[in-house]
Parts: structure tokens; C-alpha cells; sequence
């Protein structure tokens, strides 16, 4: 679930205009353009924009582009073999899984997130799960789910105000739909928070006053206070692009982050909201102002404190790199992108149409720059 939405990275590219993904349902809405220009602020000489050679990118433990896996940020074998069982009809082995993560619950969520892909292109081992197991929260989950993002991928790219009577209609069919899924999910899974997530993108489509988002963020919050994909979801609520502002979403970000122990990756929040309220083409001197080379500081340290288990942490290194190559701090950089090597499945490369070409351009100047 990326972290960042509406923004795509400099450096080429095009991508198509529903692209873009919230942290939340499957890409609910428009994405702005690529830009081209400075990679921080200052004009490359050709010696750090030229291509690495195979030989040196080999040297330093890198994977050339044709091995780099763009369907995840981080490898995930278990979680690969339990979609591909769902996908080929057998629910077992993602009742098992989910029934492993006991209390893990980020992690919970992200497994939840993965069946309910699989769902939407086929849904009946989801209907004999349920059917079969009636009462197991882990279903009802994953039912709660695929309908939320059913319904944002039924609305596409349109933004408010702009869905197709056909959209609309599905649209909101299918959100009023969920709200009886959500309940069964709640009610099954009672310490569970990933009902609540998908109750945030429920409340988002259907613009659920803010008095509303209040009470049932309080009911996130009890159950896992530090719950990264649900703050990254009430983010978007809160933000000028969905129902609140620029000023709404930094305050939510930063009390988060500031709440937030280190290792939660909550630290985060506040560059999503940064990224998010971005106007203008800009020429990269904006990544190096005071606030954000600060924020990106603490989402280092942040990370560096993470359990590396974290499932959001690969995602984070992705963004690390990204903004460290913005900002022109290429050592630093190229140590997140040595981390990450080999899956860049995330923001940014994945608002690309050659998410793997992007990653190891920007790969390609962070060696060039750092000397390596």
C-alpha cells in the first residue's frame, strides 16, 4: 500500500491517469504528470546521468533492470504462494495465513489487502471460504475489502464531482453495499483493525462529515494506535484532496509523528502530506528546504529503528531513496537503494510505465554521484 499518491517523480516517464493509489483502495483517482528537469535543484553534467555499466552495477551487488521485480517493494514468498492458492481457487492456505498473524496486525492488514486483490478478479474461493467457515473474521475481512476496492476501481480516475452516471451508480451501490460487510468484519474480528481501514475508504467516498471520521478514528486508535496503513488512509481524509486541507492533513501528520515511537514509520505522514500539497511543476529546490531535508532525517532515523520485519518498511526505503537522490545526498541514498535492490514495486517507480527503467536511472546517478 503505497504511501504517496497524487505526484509522480521527475525524471520521465508517463503513466496513465488512474494510476495513482491513496494508501487505500486500487487507484481511485487522477495522477498528475511526469516532470522532467534537475534531479535536486541543480543541473547534471552528463558523467552522473549516463547509464552504469553491467559490470559496475554488478561489482556492487545490484541487479541489472531486467531482474528487477516490480510487482513488490520487498520480497514475500509466503505471501506470493498463498495469493497464487487463492487465485487457483483454494482458500485453505489464506485462511491458515491470515489465522498466523495473530496480532501482527499491520501485517494482517497488508495479507487482507492481497487476498482481496485476488478477489476482485475471482471471487468464488472467497464465496466457498465464507460459505465454509461462516464466522471466521479473517473472510470477512477480506469480503470487506475487495468491496471497497471494487468500488473505487469501478470509479476509476474520475474525481468528485466527475464520475459517469454509469460510475456513479456503481459507485455508490457498491460503497452502500460494503457497509454490511464492514459490520460483519467488525463484529467477527472485534480486536481487528483492518475493518476500520476500510470503513476510512468508505467514509472518503462517501463524504462522511468530519464529526463522523472523528468517532470512528477513535475506534482505530484504541484498538492499534501506531497502525500505519490506518493513518495513512485517515491522511488522505484529512488532506485538500480528499475532505479536508492543507492545514488538516499537516496537523494530523505531525501529531501522528510525534506520538508515534520510533520504528512505527509514522514519522512518514508528514512528507506524504508535503508531497501531497504540492503545487506547480517546482524545479527540485523544493526537496532541499529546511522542513523537508528535516523530515527526511527523521524518517531515516525512523527506519533505522524499524523491526525489519515491519511490512511497511521496504516501502519506506523506496521513498528514502527517492527523496535522498532529490535532495543530492547520494551516499546516503545509494544505501537504501542497495537495501531495496531487486523489488521496486513502490513509490515512486510504480507511477511509471517502466517502473524498473525509472528505479535504475535514479539507482544509475546515485552511484554516479556517491562515486561507487
Amino acid at each position: 500500500m503505497p504511501l504517496f499518491s497524487r505526484r509522480p517523480p521527475s525524471g520521465g516517464g508517463s503513466v496513465p491517469a488512474s494510476r495513482w493509489r491513496p494508501g487505500g483502495p486500487p487507484e481511485p483517482g487522477p495522477m498528475a504528470r511526469f516532470r522532467t528537469g534537475p534531479v535536486f535543484g541543480l543541473r547534471l553534467g552528463r558523467r552522473a546521468d549516463r547509464p552504469v555499466s553491467p559490470e559496475r552495477v554488478a561489482a556492487l551487488g545490484l541487479l541489472p533492470r531486467e531482474r528487477q521485480n516490480t510487482a513488490r517493494a520487498a520480497p514475500d514468498p509466503a505471501l506470493d504462494r498463498v495469493v497464487a492458492a487463492a487465485r487457483s481457487g483454494d482458500w485453505r492456505p489464506g485462511a491458515d495465513f491470515l489465522d498466523a498473524t495473530a496480532e501482527s496486525w499491520e501485517r494482517r492488514t497488508a495479507v487482507i489487502g492481497e487476498l482481496a486483490g485476488a478477489a476482485r478478479r475471482d471471487d468464488v474461493w472467497l464465496q466457498r471460504w465464507r460459505s465454509d467457515r461462516p464466522d471466521d473474521p479473517g473472510a470477512a475481512a477480506v469480503q470487506a475489502k475487495a468491496m471497497i476496492d471494487l468500488a473505487w476501481e469501478i470509479r476509476g480516475g474520475a474525481p468528485d464531482g466527475q464520475m459517469s452516471p454509469k460510475q456513479s451508480e456503481g459507485f455508490f451501490r457498491i460503497l452502500s453495499r460494503a457497509g454490511q460487510d464492514i459490520a460483519r468484519a467488525k463484529a467477527l474480528g472485534a480486536r481487528d483493525p483492518s475493518p476500520y481501514v476500510a470503513d476510512i475508504w468508505r467514509g472518503i467516498g462517501l463524504n462522511r462529515p468530519r464529526e463522523e471520521m472523528d468517532r470512528l478514528w477513535g475506534h482505530v486508535v484504541a484498538l492499534a494506535p501506531y497502525h500505519l496503513p490506518a493513518h495513512r488512509s485517515a491522511l488522505h481524509y484529512w488532506s485538500a484532496h480528499g475532505h479536508g486541507s492543507r492545514e488538516l492533513a499537516f496537523s494530523f501528520a505531525g501529531r501522528a509523528g510525534l506520538a508515534a515511537p520510533r520504528g512505527t514509520l509514522l514519522s512518514s505522514l508528514w512528507l506524504t502530506a508535503w508531497w501531497e500539497h504540492q503545487e506547480g511543476e517546482g524545479d527540485g529546490r523544493e526537496f532541499r528546504e529546511r522542513e523537508v531535508m528535516a523530515a527526511v532525517e527523521r524518517l531515516q532515523e525512523d527506519a533505522a529503528a524499524a523491526d525489519p520485519a515491519h511490512p511497511g518498511l521496504a516501502e519506506i526505503r523506496h521513498v528514502l531513496a527517492y527523496f535522498l537522490i532529490r535532495q543530492g545526498r547520494a551516499g546516503p541514498a545509494l544505501e537504501q537503494f542497495r537495501r531495496v535492490d531487486g523489488h521496486v514495486g513502490a513509490f515512486p517507480w510504480n507511477a511509471s510505465s517502466d517502473p524498473a527503467a525509472l528505479y535504475c536511472s535514479y539507482r544509475d546517478r546515485a552511484i554516479n554521484l556517491s562515486g561507487r
